[in-house]
């Protein structure tokens, strides 16, 4: 109000920000596009765009009346797999991660979504920090040799040695709600006043993939990075809320395709649709469910978990992860709850609630989260959910969708398409791994680093011509990792 000493009084939290930052913008005006950068090779570009959800079916069998002319034409002229197996759980964290590093999830450490593994503490916290990961990244062999990265949205990022990175990172506190300024506070701070300078705040309502895109085109045309990684999340969000192949799930697909048109459009303005490969990746499918399945209910009456009135876990002997599809237990080193778990479990498996029940053996032999002593796979239409009130089994009121599962089971299987002036056309590479996709790219890239991944790149899709420029270049050492 008028009088009161304060800065900016009686103006709203929108425009005194903006302010704030056109006022600060245009003092570091210099230094922001001054800032010493390497400037983008004219050699070779990649440009990789994930749209979380979709799975391999929405472009091998796509369904009548949904129009996807983007992911069909790349499809139709370049390399594809009919599927992608991933990895457990099949949720966006891990997945994204194995994506740029090519390890499976016990390697590279984003385990699950949830970074804690301690009841009732940080239980909204997801694997934001780039931190986190063990294993080295696209991005850390890009800048081993000199090459520029961008980043919108990839997950696991924050904090990441990338050029110019707008990361995915929410308030927990709000939920998974989009907020530029959060978002900013977590950026470096060149970018955030160039991003802020250049397109300013998201308008009101906007849609979240348009102003990721929006972002990505930005660094596209201006700076021009040997690499950038978009991650797009609208078809994840409508297939939570209404399943997979549902009328809103499908017209948001299509959105999807029209996105990845704009994004194509950007390459084209910036002078690299001759020199960049482009890759639509995936990170799970999904299944349709019906019903939720609480382990928390049963976990609290028998004494090894504690929860307030509202059933959110307060703590315990144990902790636990829900991954929608697929439920993960811990207990602490030295300790063994195991009969006590299962015990407490008895009526889930007595009354064919779960899939499969994994036991630590078993996860890490799948690659998994090192550190779970127990994992439930959901059965068909059902979710585990982490909530410890109400009844074991509680139906919903109308079909939702989820993932998490066992990266084997039909519809969880994820996507790849490789299109550009490296790239074969009419190769079908039928069944492959997600570990076989960061090593793909980072050839694609022009760096040769036989450490890199688990499994080597998918040569098949690359022209001979591309295959002998690589074959006759040095082995470049390995970036380090963290």
């Amino acid at each position: 109000m008028p009088g009161s000493g304060r800065p900016f009084a009686g103006f709203s939290r929108r425009r005194t920000l903006t302010l704030v930052f056109a006022i600060l913008g245009l003092a570091a005006l210099g230094l922001v596009f001054a800032t010493d950068r390497p400037a983008g090779s004219a050699a070779r570009h990649v440009l990789v765009i994930s749209v979380d959800g979709m799975g391999s079916s929405s472009y091998t069998h796509p369904p009548a009346g949904v129009r996807i002319p983007n992911i069909r034409r790349l499809m139709e002229r370049g390399s594809f797999a009919d599927a992608v197996e991933g990895v457990y759980p099949t949720v966006t964290y891990p997945s994204h991660t194995t994506l740029v590093t090519g390890r499976m999830p016990f390697e590279h450490g984003i385990y699950t979504n949830l970074a804690s593994r301690q009841a009732g503490k940080n239980s909204e916290d997801w694997f934001w920090f780039a931190d986190a990961i063990k294993s080295p990244t696209l991005w850390d062999e890009a800048r081993a040799q000199h090459l520029t990265t961008a980043s919108v949205a990839w997950p696991v990022t924050v904090g990441a040695h990338i050029d110019w990175d707008v990361p995915e990172i929410w308030d927990p506190a709000k939920g998974e709600v989009p907020d530029a300024l959060y978002v900013a506070r977590h950026m470096d701070v060149t970018t955030a006043l160039e991003v802020g300078m250049a397109l300013g705040l998201p308008p009101r309502g906007s849609e979240d993939d348009e102003n990721r895109v929006r972002l990505a085109s930005y660094f596209l045309t201006k700076h021009r990075p040997n690499l950038t990684l978009v991650h797009l999340e609208g078809l994840d969000l409508a297939e939570h809320a209404t399943g997979p192949g549902s009328k809103r799930s499908l017209a948001i697909l299509g959105r999807e395709d029209f996105h990845i048109g704009e994004l194509l459009a950007a390459l084209k303005e910036a002078g690299l649709e001759s020199t960049t490969d482009v890759f639509v990746v995936s990170d799970h499918g999904f299944l349709s469910i019906v019903r939720d399945i609480q382990p928390n209910v049963l976990l609290v009456k028998a004494g090894l978990l504690t929860a307030d009135f509202a059933g959110n876990i307060t703590g315990g002997k144990i902790a636990t992860v829900s991954n929608g599809g697929s439920f993960f237990i811990y207990w602490p080193e030295g300790t063994d709850f195991s009969a006590e778990v299962r015990a407490a479990l008895k009526p889930i498996t007595d009354q064919g609630l779960a899939y499969a029940v994994l036991d630590q053996e078993n996860l890490k032999r799948m690659g998994a989260d090192p550190h779970a002593r127990l994992a439930l796979d959901a059965p068909d239409g059902a979710e585990f959910t982490e909530l410890a009130t109400g009844p074991l089994v509680k139906p919903l009121t109308a079909r939702e969708g989820t993932h998490g599962f066992l990266p084997s089971r039909p519809g969880l299987q994820s996507a790849f398409i490789a299109y550009g002036p490296d790239v074969q056309s009419g190769v079908d590479l039928g069944l492959i791994q997600m570990t076989e996709i960061a090593p793909t790219i980072l050839r694609a890239m022009g760096i040769q680093d036989p450490t890199f991944g688990d499994l080597p790149p998918l040569e098949a899709i690359f022209k001979p011509e591309h295959q002998d420029v690589l074959a006759s270049r040095p082995v470049r050492a390995p970036a380090s990792g963290r």
